[in-house]
């Protein structure tokens, strides 16, 4: 059978291959492009879950600080501020919250400070105390602002709706999305304000003592009143740290609960309890939670303190 040679065909058919060879590679291209989601940086974990939350999968949240350190007073690695920077979107927390922001540049464009609506009601510390941490490598000082804001639940809703505002305005087409997801997260978080106005209200007129400088947010929004040490929970407690609980008691009354940012050792709890007082944990979650998340941790700290002013009403001293 004689074959012919067509010149019209053969373009043709060669347009066809180069046109499909374009097309393939295109969406090659595009999927490559797609696959790379948005990320969001955080300063903290509440931010991180609140982000992670609203934007579900497609996006995904940096929060490079790792466990067991305050995030507040964490210094990240060039390599890292470097990722931050390269973010779709960094979200801050404000009052003074991670204090490395100050001297770093971040884009301004792509930075969202998520407590700017409620800035006119930070408070003000007025005097700071320098100190380290056990698990920190450097010393820090508590001035300035109080920083953990979202203990205030009602806060915590601010910051949250802020940072779907910020993912709606740099992601439009997930609007719908993040607007449903809001909805479902303030809800839960309202009945979570809720329950602990309900639980802290026994505890008004007393005078907690607290670990650490970090509830200031916490005790104003629900009318409670602390005395704030500068004790870590896997301290030993000696007699300078006794002997300063005990000029508490004799100043304020009543003191009846002491509450701790984290598990203290078998051995403070003991000392504690002898002193007088009921061990409460009450974490802040500043930093990603060892199991849980930022709801359930709430929950948790709720709980605590529900079984903690039962057992104070049932005992002079308390047990724990």
């Amino acid at each position: 059978m004689k074959s012919t040679f067509s010149p019209a065909l053969f373009i043709l058919v060669t347009a066809t291959l180069v046109s499909s060879c374009h097309n393939s590679n295109k969406k090659e291209n595009l999927s490559l492009a797609e696959r790379r989601k948005p990320i969001i940086a955080t300063v903290n974990y509440p931010l991180a879950y609140f982000a992670k939350r609203l934007s579900g999968e497609f996006a995904d949240i940096l929060f490079e600080t790792p466990p067991n350190v305050d995030p507040a007073y964490w210094n990240p690695t060039d390599d890292q501020v470097g990722a931050i920077q390269a973010a779709d979107l960094v979200l801050l927390n404000g009052a003074n919250y991670a204090k490395w922001t100050s001297s770093r540049t971040i884009p301004y464009e792509a930075t969202v400070v998520t407590s700017s609506s409620f800035e006119d009601t930070f408070i003000e510390l007025k005097e700071g105390t320098s100190h380290t941490h056990k698990s920190g490598s450097t010393s820090h000082t508590h001035g300035g602002f109080a920083s953990t804001t979202w203990l205030d639940l009602e806060l915590a809703c601010k910051q949250a709706s802020s940072t779907a505002e910020a993912l709606c305005e740099q992601f439009p087409e997930h609007v719908e999305s993040i607007s449903r997801k809001l909805k479902i997260l303030l809800e839960e978080m309202r009945d979570l304000d809720r329950k602990m106005k309900s639980v802290t209200a026994p505890l008004r007129g007393t005078t907690l003592v607290v670990s650490h400088p970090v509830y200031q947010y916490w005790t104003r929004a629900y009318g409670l009143s602390a005395h704030a040490l500068h004790w870590e929970p896997m301290q030993k407690l000696g007699t300078l740290e006794m002997g300063e609980l005990a000029a508490i008691q004799g100043e304020k009354s009543p003191v009846k609960y002491f509450i701790w940012e984290g598990p203290p050792t078998e051995e403070n709890i003991k000392k504690i309890k002898m002193a007088g007082f009921i061990n409460i944990v009450v974490n802040p979650c500043g930093a990603r939670p060892a199991k849980g998340d930022f709801l359930s941790v709430m929950q948790e700290n709720i709980s605590s303190l529900s079984e903690a002013i039962t057992q104070g009403t049932s005992s002079n001293t308390g047990t724990q």
